[in-house]
Parts: structure tokens; C-alpha cells; sequence
């Protein structure tokens, strides 16, 4: 298989004129095109079909790539429109293209096929890595390939594998948590799922380092130092590169004063040199430009793009701007790039398409994609990502799980009639969806489901809560909802991470009307949560839980679920208290004495029931090589049954260099009766128990280490 690609790729690179190499290399956004050429240059195309603006795109501009971005929309965007649309498109490169190189078509469907209407909506990252179960996330990214392919595209710009450091960023909830460990093995299974098809290749975005900005703030410069970036940012790529994604996404921005679509360290040395990657480096929206009008380390066009391909961008995301092409054209002729560069990204291009089979696909069944939109298996994983993602954050006196027989409820806060507000960004459009284009229960609508014989009374604001004669009402309990209006990217960054003040004020009118009180947070990153944990009863935290975020939301409620969400990032008490990780580099003495103590750490997460942790077995000494097992006995000791996440920590007693506070290496999701008791092993294998030395070289060292499995404790001495 191996020889029969290369040497087809010989072949047709010995056919392809310089036009149509170049072509290859970037990516077109036909919405985008087709104003500007109509606007700006006079043409008249009817439509995105109009036959004379496709052969613009694929035999004059010889395009290869065709990318849809957030803010775009194709007609009613049903399934039917999308898989028509690319059907057409590929019958015309088919018919008229002198090499019949099929076209990538690529998206950013981060949770789900958020762009057509009807497919499943999921829970965004973060609430996907809160399940901590591995498999379920595998099935996820698995249907969503599924649902891609029917509808012909193939690349999905997903997953966002960014190890979040700095709770105030805006593309939190996009992201993998604050862990590298848990952000490497959610990455790795996210890349097999969404790639199980062999017909849809994953995008691992956004390398590197994009989740810990100098100030918190999106596309702000980052300094990080080596280990840093070793340590923390590249593991999720590693494991993303392991299961062999076929393209990865470089941010736009800058790591220690170089731009990572300029950065030839980052991208060839490390990317290509040391993690040995294989597959395509795309910019991300008009970055390569962006060398030029924003980060100014290019004083032209042609400089910037000469920057980019020489420090080894292959996929220039130039959206309209088709002066590109011919700047590239020159730039080869000049040899500023060299025809060896070009063709060694052509090459890699090819590739892939070969791997994906692309060149040997049927033409798109559209009755398949209209059938397989929104189908009965995204359905069911869309609730049980959302289900198991719920996290119980506070439950004093065990107010929750709530019953059934209640008759009365007050109900607060816009977004328990808001679907929106589910599914956050990304959601049929960049920063929204809007409501009448989303088609599941609300919260509201899902309470009265579940309690047909149950009174409920909503108040979506102050004003309405103010016009309810609470003692005339009788009301059982108040479940006040809490949630954000949906954003994407630098619209999400927040330097205090506040409640928005309408909803915090209408929580705290909640409380002052003395009824028991339950808080569901719709919030998809950790926000300052102090006066709700100082105030109320029991809180539900059930991030941007997507479609079946509601009914989810129900079930835990009333007990038809047992919450098992556990934290994939530390809870800070507020925006002063950042930096704060579980796993930072530990320092104490008697001068200096910093504590990791945030409002919720990381790994946190109630139950309805309890367990108990027992037997902790491990050997006392490993030989420096030797894998080492450690096994241990998990109860339930409750009444209900219910899931729990066990999590294993090593905490270096010493080493030749500092390290974390504690670092997670090893989780397991258990479901457990009442009353039944389960073994659980884990094996510490040695790069488990090996670090970063002064050098950056990765060895093991004899050290003491302590092994942390909920409150036991055993020490290890490796020698």
C-alpha cells in the first residue's frame, strides 16, 4: 500500500504544472470568495454553483482546498443542502479538471456537525474530557467522522487539544483542561474516533502553546519556556501524532517573540524532526498575513508567505485574498522558495488524500446524509457525553437528587427556556445559534416532561420574579438557572471571570426568597463561584452540555442519574488568585510558602453515593526499566449505585529538577452497586515514572516517588 501511494504521488507530481502545485498549498473560503470577486472585481456569479465561479476556483485558481468557515451559511444548511453542494463541486472537478485531484472540504465541527441543522449538537470539549471515560469519548468522535463523511467532507478542524492554563481565556470550554496527562489520552482517542472511518482526517489544533497567554487573553504573544512547552503544551500533540492525525493546526499566536506560522523551531524541528509528523501544517484564518498586519516581523506580503512555507507551513488558510497564488507563483520562480519545498508540500497534500482514499470515492449517496443527520446513535452519546460530563459541585444535606412528588417549583433565569444557551459557540454560526434553528427541549420543557404533575412557575428575570406573590405560591424549592450568553474565541475573555451581573444579581434574589435552593451553572469555564458555595445548597455544573444537555440536566436532578463529572481544571476563587494548576512546579521555605488551594481543584467531583478506597498494593522498590503495577480496592458504601473516576497521582519526593506539586497518571471509570466492592489495577510504565531532566533529554532517575490514589498513600523508591 505504502510503495502504490508513493508511487502514484509520483506520478502525478511529475503531470501538475507549477499553477497547479501552488494550488494545492491553500485553502479558498468560497462564501468569501465569491463577495469579493463580486464585489471588489465585477463579477457577476448567480450563485456558489454557478458553473463559471467553480471553474475560477478549480481551473483557473486550481484550488485544492475549500474550507467553510464559522460565519458562513449554505441555504437552509440542512444536510441535503451540504451534501448537494459538494457533490456538485466534486462532479465538476470530476468532469472538467485536467487531473481530477479530489478537493478537501474542511470544517470546525469542535462537538458535533454544529453546523447543519438536525445533527446532534454535543457538549464542548471541556465537558467531554469532564467524563473521564475514554471509550465514551472514542464513540463520540467516531460518529461525528461518521456524520462528516456522509455529507463529504474531510477534514474536520477538531480536535481543540489545547492545555488550558489560564481559566479567563475565551476558548476554554474549547479546550482539553489544565492537564497534560488526561489532554494527551482525551487527544488520542479523539484522533482514532474521528479517523475510524479512514475517509475523514482530524485536525490537532491549535500547536502550540495557545492556552497560556502571557495575560489570559485569546491570540495574546506567549513566553514559555522549553520545559514548559515539553512538559505541558506538546503531550496532547504527541498522543495526537500516535494515533496518526493527519493534519495539525499552528496557532496565530506568538511563542517567545516568534509567530508559530513563521516558527521553523516549532515546526520543522520539533514537529517534523523530533515527534517525527507526517501529515499537513495548516495556518489558522488569515494568519500567514497576519505575520505582516499584526505581528510585524514581515515588512510585505511576499515576505510573510516566504516566512511561512520556508519554516514549514504547508496549508496557507488565505480565505479570499487570491494575489496569494500569484505572489507564490513568483516567489518560486525567484527560488525564495525553492521548488523542492513546494514540492515537498504537494507531496505531504497528496498524501493524504491518498490515505483517505479520496481518489477512489463513490460519489455522495444524499438520501445516506440526510438519513444519517442527527441519527439515533449521536443521539444517545449526545446524552451520555452530557450525563456523564455533569459535575455535582456542592450537595449539603444531601438536597439532591430531588423527588418526584414535589408539586411546586419557581424556576429562574432565561436560560432555562433558552436552547442557545446549551450549546454555547460554534453552533451553527461562529459565536451563536439562533433559537428557532435549534430543534430539542429547553430546561423548562424538560421539568415538565419529567414532572407532568408538578406546577411550575418561571421567572426568566428580576422583574418577573418580582411579580410572584411568593406567599400566596407555596413553592417546594427554587431551581435557579444560571448561564452565559454564548461566545466564541476573544469575545470570551475575562479578566475577572464574573457571573454576568444579571444573572449573579437574579441568583441572589433566588436565595432571598428562603426557599431550598438548587444551582445548574450553563457555563463553560470556571467562573468565580464563591458567594454560590458560601450560599446555597447544592449546586450542578453541566458546562455547554449541547442537544440533550436538558434532559441530562433532569435526570441528575431527580436522580434518574447519578452525577460522575469529574473537574478537568482547577475552580480559582476568582481572577486574582491565576495562575492556578494543580500541577505547577512545587517551591516552599520558610520565606515563601504557596498553596494550590482553589475553590474546586482539579480531578473534584460529588456523588450521590460514597466510596471507599482500601488495600492500596504497590512494590516497594522498581527497577530503573520495569513497569510497575499498583492495585487497589474501590466501595460503594452508599445506598446508590454509582460511577466513580479513579485517579492516580505521583508526587516526586525529590529529583535533579523541580517538579509538579502532583501530577495525574492513570484514571479509571468504575460503575459500582451499592454495597459492591472492585478491584482496580493500574500499570506505571516507565515513561510514567521518567521526566525531563536539566538537559530536556527524557530519562529515569533513582528518586523517591509517592503514589496518590484518593486518600492512600504508598512510597516507591526507584532503583
Amino acid at each position: 500500500m505504502g510503495n502504490n501511494i508513493e508511487q502514484r504521488i509520483n506520478e502525478l507530481l511529475a503531470k501538475m504544472t507549477l499553477k497547479e502545485k501552488i494550488g494545492q498549498c491553500h485553502m479558498i473560503e468560497p462564501f468569501f470568495l465569491f463577495d469579493s470577486l463580486n464585489k471588489e472585481k465585477g463579477e457577476a456569479f448567480n450563485n456558489l454553483l454557478d458553473e463559471r465561479f467553480i471553474d475560477k476556483l478549480l481551473n483557473e485558481y486550481h484550488i485544492g482546498f475549500l474550507l467553510f468557515g464559522g460565519i458562513s451559511s449554505l441555504g437552509n444548511d440542512t444536510a441535503e443542502m451540504w451534501a448537494e453542494f459538494i457533490k456538485k463541486i466534486n462532479q465538476y472537478n470530476q468532469n472538467t479538471t485536467r487531473l481530477k485531484i479530489p478537493l478537501f472540504f474542511g470544517v470546525d465541527a469542535v462537538h458535533g456537525v454544529n453546523f447543519i441543522k438536525g445533527s446532534t449538537i454535543f457538549s464542548h470539549n471541556l465537558g467531554v474530557v469532564s467524563t473521564w471515560n475514554l471509550d465514551l469519548v472514542k464513540e463520540y468522535a467516531e460518529v461525528v467522522g461518521k456524520e462528516l463523511e456522509t455529507v463529504g467532507i474531510n477534514i474536520n478542524f477538531a480536535p481543540t487539544v489545547d492545555v488550558a492554563r489560564d481559566q479567563r481565556w475565551g476558548r476554554v470550554y474549547e479546550s482539553l483542561g489544565e492537564d497534560p496527562y488526561l489532554a494527551a489520552k482525551m487527544s488520542e482517542v479523539l484522533v482514532e474516533g474521528m479517523q475510524s472511518t479512514h475517509g475523514v482526517g482530524a485536525c490537532a489544533k491549535h500547536y502550540l502553546g495557545y492556552g497560556e497567554s502571557t495575560n489570559g487573553m485569546d491570540r495574546i504573544p506567549a513566553d514559555l519556556s522549553d520545559r514548559t512547552i515539553w512538559e505541558t503544551h506538546l503531550p496532547p500533540f504527541q498522543a495526537a501524532i500516535k494515533a496518526g492525525v493527519k493534519t495539525i493546526m499552528v496557532s496565530g499566536g506568538d511563542v517567545n517573540g516568534t509567530p508559530m506560522p513563521a516558527s521553523k523551531k516549532l515546526m520543522t524541528d520539533v514537529l517534523r524532526n523530533k515527534l517525527g509528523f507526517k501529515g499537513l501544517t495548516l495556518s489558522d484564518w488569515d494568519d500567514v498575513y497576519r505575520l505582516y498586519k499584526r505581528h510585524h516581523i514581515a515588512r510585505t506580503k511576499e515576505e510573510a508567505i516566504m516566512k511561512a512555507f520556508n519554516a514549514g507551513l504547508d496549508i496557507n488558510m488565505m480565505v479570499a485574498d487570491v494575489e496569494t497564488l500569484e505572489i507564490m507563483e513568483r516567489l518560486v520562480n525567484e527560488n525564495k522558495i525553492t521548488l523542492e519545498r513546494l514540492n515537498e508540500t504537494v507531496r505531504r497534500v497528496l498524501r493524504v488524500k491518498l490515505e483517505l482514499g479520496m481518489f477512489e470515492k463513490s460519489e455522495i449517496d444524499v438520501l445516506k446524509a440526510i438519513e444519517f443527520n442527527g441519527n439515533t446513535e449521536s443521539k444517545v452519546l449526545g446524552k451520555k457525553v452530557a450525563l456523564e460530563s455533569i459535575v455535582l459541585l456542592k450537595n449539603e444535606n444531601k438536597l439532591l437528587p430531588l423527588s418526584k412528588s414535589v408539586k411546586s417549583i419557581l424556576v429562574t433565569g432565561k436560560t432555562a427556556s433558552s436552547k442557545r444557551h446549551l450549546c454555547g459557540g460554534w453552533t451553527l454560526g461562529w459565536d451563536s445559534a439562533k433559537e428557532e434553528d435549534l430543534n430539542f427541549l429547553t430546561i423548562l420543557e424538560a421539568l415538565k416532561l419529567k414532572l407532568p404533575n408538578c406546577e411550575i412557575t418561571y421567572a426568566k428575570d428580576l422583574k418577573e420574579l418580582s411579580e410572584i406573590d411568593l406567599n400566596k405560591a407555596k413553592f417546594d424549592l427554587c431551581l435557579s438557572v444560571v448561564g452565559e450568553t454564548p461566545h466564541s474565541e476573544w469575545l470570551g475573555d475575562s479578566m475577572d471571570l464574573a457571573i454576568e451581573k444579571e444573572e449573579l444579581n437574579l441568583l441572589i434574589a433566588a436565595k432571598e426568597t428562603n426557599l431550598p435552593l438548587v444551582m445548574v451553572s450553563v457555563i463553560g469555564r470556571p467562573v468565580n463561584m464563591i458567594w454560590p458555595q458560601d450560599n446555597i445548597s447544592s449546586i450542578l455544573w453541566a458546562y455547554l452540555p449541547g442537544s440533550y444537555g436538558a434532559e441530562a440536566i433532569t435526570d441528575c436532578l431527580f436522580g434518574d442519574y447519578n452525577p460522575s463529572g469529574k473537574l478537568p481544571i482547577s475552580f480559582p476563587k476568582d481572577g486574582n488568585q491565576i495562575p492556578v494548576v494543580y500541577n505547577a512546579r512545587r517551591y516552599t521555605s520558610e520565606e515563601i510558602f504557596t498553596k494550590y488551594e482553589p475553590l474546586y481543584p482539579f480531578g473534584y467531583g460529588l456523588s450521590y453515593t460514597d466510596f471507599e478506597y482500601n488495600n492500596l498494593q504497590v512494590s516497594d522498590q522498581v527497577k530503573l526499566g520495569s513497569d510497575c503495577l499498583v492495585t487497589l480496592d474501590v466501595k460503594n458504601i452508599g445506598n446508590i449505585a454509582g460511577a466513580e473516576v479513579v485517579q492516580l497521582y505521583l508526587q516526586d519526593q525529590y529529583a535533579s529538577v523541580t517538579r509538579p506539586i502532583r501530577s495525574l497518571k492513570g484514571f479509571k471509570k468504575i460503575f459500582l452497586e451499592s454495597n459492591e466492592t472492585k478491584s482496580v489495577t493500574f500499570k506505571l510504565t516507565t515513561d510514567d515514572l521518567s521526566l525531563y531532566d536539566e538537559n530536556l533529554d527524557w530519562v529515569e532517575e533513582k528518586r523517591k516517588i509517592e503514589v496518590q490514589v484518593g486518600y492512600l498513600r504508598k512510597i516507591i523508591e526507584l532503583i
